[in-house]
């Protein structure tokens, strides 16, 4: 049997081998566009009408691209970080604000979307397996939205970033596939 603190101190383990793996360099353009292929091939995005996205940190997927090619033609949802918790409003480029840690999110005027409106949501990790395991930053935000969300989770990474077997505990919320870039 397998203790909380020793799944921490796995999880603790992986963040910190991940931290020092990551490449130093950009990601090429090539790989970002089979990656963004990937997604766009995907039943699941073709379907959907309002999608949950990320704005990237530096050692994630960019998806400012995406964002920018795809808030047109479906409705872009973007977390905002609100105490513990994700709120989710919807992306409009003249709308956005520094938010936690910096990251651009839509401002306060924004509209907020209710969690049952999103049809696929696009999130990040630190690392990911093909079972569907996620590992996140450690901060849980994820965990806490993603049971309110009804639709297809995919989880988004470099390559390398694909691993055996994350470690998790009840609470982890695995992801229904992965794309890795």
């Amino acid at each position: 049997m397998t203790t909380t603190s020793s799944l921490n101190s796995e999880k603790a383990a992986l963040r910190k081998a991940m931290r020092e793996s990551c490449a130093p360099e950009p990601m090429k353009a090539g790989a970002l566009d089979a990656g963004w292929a990937e997604v766009e091939a995907l039943p699941e995005f073709r379907r959907a009408h309002t999608i949950l996205i990320y704005m990237s940190l530096p050692d994630e997927v960019p998806t400012i691209s995406f964002i920018e090619r795809w808030h047109s033609r479906k409705r872009i949802v973007l977390p905002v970080v609100d105490g513990e918790t994700l709120l989710l409003r919807e992306y409009h480029a003249d709308r956005m604000a520094p938010g936690w840690k910096g990251i651009p999110e839509p401002a306060s005027e924004a509209p907020l979307v209710p969690p049952a409106e999103i049809e696929l949501a696009l999130v990040p990790g630190v690392a990911f397996d093909r079972s569907g395991g996620r590992l996140g930053r450690g901060g849980g935000f994820y965990d806490r939205l993603l049971p309110q969300l009804g639709c297809p989770v995919i989880g988004l990474c470099q390559r390398w970033r694909i691993v055996p077997q994350v470690p998790r505990e009840p609470w982890d919320v695995k992801v229904d596939g992965v794309v890795g870039f």
